[in-house]
């Protein structure tokens, strides 16, 4: 993967299958090839502690800074549209899961749809992978840990 250089994460390869299902989605017009490896890379820099701290940890506090860098990244390489905002949707599950956690949406439809239409419009508006308004947004998300 990249030449070899996420051959070790955790999450490079939950990212790029997520990615390779997509068949709608179009690269942003300024799109960097380099922004999603580094999004993987620090969201993996912070997957390593927690999961070693299993259990002992702040599970709300937590997710939401692993999946902040590799969220802003995919969200910011790809054109903005519905198919981009269920992948970045999507891609916030499957990191959870990987650290056996469970997400808990609001039930209400229109404050669902308002909360992810915030963490997207977070994502995109965002000038660095690690951004404290999509922490936030991530934050608004109940977080439940490993039984």
């Amino acid at each position: 993967m990249a030449g070899g250089e996420l051959q070790d994460s955790l999450l490079a390869p939950i990212v790029l299958r997520a990615l390779r299902d997509e068949t709608e989605l179009e690269l942003a017009s300024v799109y960097r090839p380099i922004w999603i490896p580094r999004g993987i890379r620090l969201s993996d820099e912070y997957l390593v502690p927690v999961r070693q701290s299993a259990g002992i940890r702040d599970w709300q506090r937590d997710l939401p800074q692993t999946a902040t860098p590799v969220l802003i990244a995919v969200a910011r390489s790809l054109q903005q549209s519905a198919d981009a905002q269920a992948l970045i949707m999507r891609l916030y599950h499957l990191v959870a899961a990987r650290l056996r956690l469970r997400l808990i949406w609001p039930e209400n439809p229109d404050e669902l749809n308002d909360l992810k239409n915030t963490i997207y419009r977070a994502c995109r508006k965002a000038t660095r992978l690690e951004c404290d308004d999509v922490l936030a947004a991530l934050k608004a998300v109940t977080v439940v840990g490993p039984e």
